[in-house]
């Protein structure tokens, strides 16, 4: 970073002295919102179809785009308007730079990422569209569209982004200061301010998983030759394009990681929390996305984007407890690229790559091709930890006579302890074991004496550390013991309350009590 020096006057005549001068260095500029534009051209040119005469699955239909001077832009995408009847669709682009026209670019006839059907993502304002290209720089471009087969899609447009700038892009993500942290076992994340997101362009709320069953890898499908100081705006541009083009709620992907090894934070709703995304049409839900930036289909991620969402993915697993070398059952919603019907119930591995859900080349054959060793080293970073923990019940009615059941595995066999405490911390009932064998327990209610617990909630821990040390994620939940269940309209006078249930009837309302017959 250049250094400020200060001048230095010297007065009168002195001996030749080394001296020390104060240094300044600037202050690196502050991430700030910044904002995206979105420009967009009609391809209006419609060139004559292939004859008939050589059948209607040879059909074509052609739109043109000439070259033409733009605004200056960066990322360039074809959309059309949302019709699940349209043909399959080929684009191609080139731009001008410098007063020079690029080769030709294929563009993917549909984006690989998609929203689930029903979802806020797939509203009114949805539309189809290849995924974008990061250009750098252009003035001018060029585009052709064929379709076969089907419909020919409509109102198609070129969409060019400019992702606007910020001083703060050179130098993000280069101190501990720019990354959020929320558990100690998360990896640095750059979160949306550092990327200088534009919220006032986001529409509605988040929505949430109760869990997270699986991982999707994906990769932008965008240019590899980025630089460091550019990757805020390409992540600006492929969220104005989700957005402002796809007509999505916001950037469809939950975590970015770049080719430096940088992991940015995608779409609004917390780093830590299960963020329902459109990164993978169909199964969007008890899942999470992260994209590679770039294209992975003949170069393979460098080695630091590896681990990077090697250790992101060990962490956020980890945080609901899942095995990376286990599979979970999604049940597909339809739309987008899904390779299943909606309702169709279909098990992946809990670490996968977009292919395995969509109708996609996505993440690139040369990251499909390293799913194992990143499933492997995933594995590695995970360490020890609780699998898939359950309880049986969390409401239980007073004088229930069913225990609840609490199951586990764990990784790395550590030593166990359960434990139940009161609401205000004190010791209930407590078990513990070794991992060698899954972990059960079975809580009947009662006190280590044997005493029947009264009204409350009740925390369950589960805490484990394996023999070389290492201390797995804490597992916990609440127990909430009732009032009786009795029927409604029905009244007990506060001392058959109190014979009945061996407690103090409530002060403060009638007691229920069962209706005569």
């Amino acid at each position: 970073m250049p250094r400020l020096l200060s001048s230095l006057v010297v007065l009168g005549a002195v001996a030749p002295a080394v001296i020390a001068l104060p240094v300044a260095t600037p202050h690196a500029a502050t991430p700030h919102p910044v904002k995206a534009t979105v420009a967009r051209v009609a391809l209006t040119s419609v060139a004559a179809p292939v004859s008939a005469a050589q059948g209607p699955a040879l059909r074509r239909t052609a739109l043109g785009l000439g070259a033409t001077a733009t605004k200056s832009f960066s990322t360039v995408g074809v959309t059309w308007q949302h019709d699940p009847s349209v043909g399959s669709v080929t684009a191609e682009v080139r731009w001008r730079s410098g007063g020079r026209w690029s080769a030709w670019r294929s563009l993917a006839g549909d984006s690989d990422d998609a929203p689930d059907a029903g979802s806020v993502d797939a509203g009114a304002t949805l539309r189809d569209g290849t995924a974008p290209v990061w250009v750098g720089h252009g003035d001018g471009v060029q585009v052709r569209v064929t379709t076969a087969g089907g419909i020919a899609p409509r109102d198609v447009r070129v969409d060019l982004v400019d992702p606007g700038t910020s001083a703060a892009d050179a130098t993000v993500g280069t101190a501990p200061r720019d990354s959020a942290t929320a558990v100690e076992s998360q990896p640095p994340i750059l979160t949306r301010a550092d990327w200088g997101a534009d919220e006032s362009i986001r529409v509605g709320h988040p929505s949430y998983s109760a869990t997270v069953k699986v991982g999707f890898v994906h990769h932008t499908d965008t240019a590899n030759d980025y630089t460091i100081d550019q990757t805020a705006a390409v992540i600006r541009s492929i969220y104005a394009y989700h957005v402002k083009s796809n007509g999505w709620s916001d950037i469809g992907y939950n975590y970015l990681v770049d080719r430096f090894g940088r992991v940015w934070e995608g779409r609004y709703g917390g780093i830590t929390r299960a963020v329902i995304g459109a990164h993978t049409g169909g199964f969007n839900v008890d899942s999470f996305g992260t994209s590679l930036i770039g294209t992975y289909s003949t170069v393979a991620p460098s080695v630091a984007t590896l681990t990077s969402l090697e250790r992101l993915f060990a962490w956020k697993l980890g945080a609901y407890y899942r095995d990376p070398a286990a599979t979970a059952a999604l049940k597909s919603a339809g739309g987008g690229t899904s390779r299943y019907a909606a309702g169709v119930l279909h098990t992946f591995a809990v670490v996968s790559g977009h292919r395995d859900a969509g109708n996609t080349t996505c993440p690139g054959d040369a990251t499909y091709a390293r799913m194992g060793t990143i499933r492997s080293a995933i594995n590695g970073y995970l360490g020890t930890a609780f699998v898939d923990p359950t309880i049986s019940a969390t409401k239980v009615p007073l004088g229930s006579t069913t225990p609840v059941a609490i199951r586990s595995t764990a990784r790395n066999a550590p030593a166990w302890t359960l434990t139940i405490t009161t609401p205000l911390g004190a010791p209930v009932r407590s078990w513990t074991g070794a991992a060698d064998v899954p972990i059960t327990a079975s809580w009947d209610f009662t006190d280590a004496n044997g005493v029947p617990v009264p009204v409350g909630a009740y925390t369950v821990t589960l805490q484990g550390t394996s023999p070389d040390g290492d201390t797995a994620l804490p597992w916990t939940t609440t127990v909430l013991i009732g009032a009786p269940q009795v029927p409604k309209g029905a009244w007990l006078s506060p001392d058959r309350y109190s014979t009945r249930f061996g407690s103090p009837a409530p002060a403060s309302s009638p007691v229920p009590s069962p209706t005569p017959s």
